[in-house]
């Protein structure tokens, strides 16, 4: 039997005939005087004379026969009166006590109400932020689309400047081709130096690619729109990869800290393709909903991106994206059979062609069964390639936005382009699960590698999705069917498989190979990013 104010077997137990709860008599009365008589458990009224009921117990001795009440009593002491003060001390520091238990309990309930309102106001908070940011992506839209609608209407040099800007020209203006052939002049010396210094010590880095192996697997974008449809390698920080997927969002991963640094969400449809500046801190995305956009790093937060421009104008998806050397300007490819140069900074339209070679003005609808699958600058930038639904590869001259050759000899829709680093080799992938190696000097292929040969034989599983020369140009990685598959440069006009990596459970999307050649990343359908090295 306990005190219910000091949890102690009390010396003069008396119990609430109210509440039945057991007390020590002192205690119990020295509460109710502090306390309006109230009862310290119920908080009941409770009369000291009517409701409380004393209790008589045995009386517990020791082995000499002295009753326990006697040893306690401050009258058995010679020092009564000190006995006395301590345990008025011990009555106070127990009501002390009890008081602040109570206290204890209610300030834990109210501490948990409070978390429960905070973390409701956190989600009301970012809801709204993220119906604002929606609310700003189709104000900038309905004002660009305002501005465009207004250029007809202004006149003289300020007309004359919105029309430059609002319809593609013909040629790229003087001061836009200066830019471009001081950089291909440029990098052409830079990279015959590279050929005979760094070249070689890159190709070394591979020769270790046979054993290479499965590093880490990281699954990636949501799962009910599930797939991830690209795979980018920042030149500037290779340890970070950009991946764009089926839920429609592009998400930065950092392969160091194995974890998801930022996630840029915006588009309305799936991301086809995706690609970093080669110096600033710039994210360009395509989709199927038609646009690209240009994210810039937000200036209050590391790895926080904002939209800097939306790029319309396209009457089908777009499928693929690839940023100048010079930084300046970015090509696009559509489904709706064209191609497009935007400045990046200003995020304006400098040209846009059909496949058929005609000027492709805003508004109008290029009749063509064609379709552009991708489109990819030379490492020069003097030159790019674009590859059709039509079985060809075309080349196009810079300076003059013209057709300068086109490569035939495709069985099935051409998807995959990729340049090599030494300036003139160019690999082609289609449809039907074929590599083809052409030689830009002689327009010519010297080499056609059959893959799909290799695993299934259908066109669906055989289809080459992604291909990535390696910095040296001694290697290149093939998103084929479900696997990756790495060729490598043997002889003269020779290459030929030396490793495959099975380890995806859907078709490969995408792969690269790191700029500083550690590693290759390929990302799946089955959500997965892989690292191999």
């Amino acid at each position: 039997m306990l005190c219910s104010l000091s949890g102690q077997v009390p010396v003069e137990p008396v119990v609430s005939l109210k509440s039945g709860h057991v007390f020590e008599k002192r205690l119990l009365l020295k509460y109710l005087e502090q306390n309006q008589r109230r009862c310290p458990i119920t908080s009941e009224e409770l009369d000291a004379e009517r409701d409380l009921l004393a209790l008589q117990t045995a009386t517990l001795k020791t082995s000499r026969t002295t009753p326990t009440a006697a040893i306690l009593s401050p009258e058995a002491s010679s020092v009564p009166q000190l006995l006395t003060t301590f345990q008025n001390e011990w009555d106070a520091v127990m009501l002390e006590t009890f008081t602040l238990k109570q206290h204890l309990e209610q300030t834990r309930q109210e501490l948990s109400h409070a978390l429960y309102q905070h973390d409701a106001a956190c989600r009301v908070i970012a809801r709204l932020n993220a119906d604002t940011a929606t609310l700003r992506q189709q104000v900038a839209h309905l004002t660009t689309s305002q501005s465009r609608s207004n250029d007809g209407n202004m006149d003289g040099s300020s007309a004359t400047s919105t029309a430059a800007r609002a319809h593609p020209s013909a040629t790229l203006a003087p001061d836009v081709l200066t830019a471009i052939e001081a950089t291909q002049k440029q990098l052409a010396t830079r990279r015959k130096a590279f050929k005979k210094t760094d070249g070689p010590q890159r190709a070394s880095l591979l020769s270790g690619l046979p054993n290479w192996r499965l590093a880490s697997s990281h699954t990636l974008h949501d799962a009910d729109k599930s797939g991830v449809t690209c795979v980018a390698i920042d030149p500037k920080r290779p340890t970070r990869v950009a991946t764009g997927g089926v839920d429609k969002r592009v998400q930065l991963f950092d392969t160091h800290a194995q974890q998801l640094r930022a996630t840029l969400a915006g588009h309305g449809k799936k991301v086809s393709d995706v690609a970093f500046h080669p110096t600033a801190e710039l994210v360009v995305t395509a989709s199927h909903d038609k646009t690209l956009k240009l994210w810039t790093a937000a200036a209050s937060a590391d790895e926080a991106y904002r939209v800097g421009h939306t790029l319309d104008g396209f009457d089908d998806a777009v499928t693929s994206v690839s940023v100048h050397p010079t930084g300046d300007y970015v090509l696009s490819g559509a489904l709706d059979a064209t191609w497009a140069i935007h400045d990046v900074r200003q995020g304006h339209l400098l040209s846009r062609y059909a496949l058929s070679g005609a000027l492709a003005r805003p508004g109008a609808t290029v009749a063509s069964k064609d379709a552009t699958r991708c489109a990819r600058f030379h490492p020069d930038g003097g030159i790019f390639g674009t590859a059709a639904a039509s079985k060809v590869v075309q080349m196009w001259a810079v300076n003059t936005l013209s057709n300068v050759v086109t490569l035939t000899g495709h069985a099935a829709p051409v998807a995959a382009l990729c340049f090599s680093e030494n300036g003139y080799y160019l690999a082609s992938g289609s449809d039907d699960g074929v590599v083809k190696f052409w030689d830009l000097r002689k327009a010519t292929s010297f080499l056609e590698l059959d893959l799909k040969q290799m695993g299934p034989d259908t066109l669906e599983l055989g289809s080459i999705h992604a291909l990535s020369f390696d910095a040296s140009g001694s290697h290149l990685a093939v998103a084929s069917a479900q696997t990756v598959q790495v060729l490598k440069e043997v002889s003269k006009n020779g290459w030929e498989v030396v490793k495959s990596f099975s380890e995806h459970k859907a078709a490969v999307t995408g792969v690269q190979f790191a700029p500083d050649s550690t590693f290759l990343a390929s990302t799946s359908m089955d959500r997965s990013l892989k690292l191999y090295r």
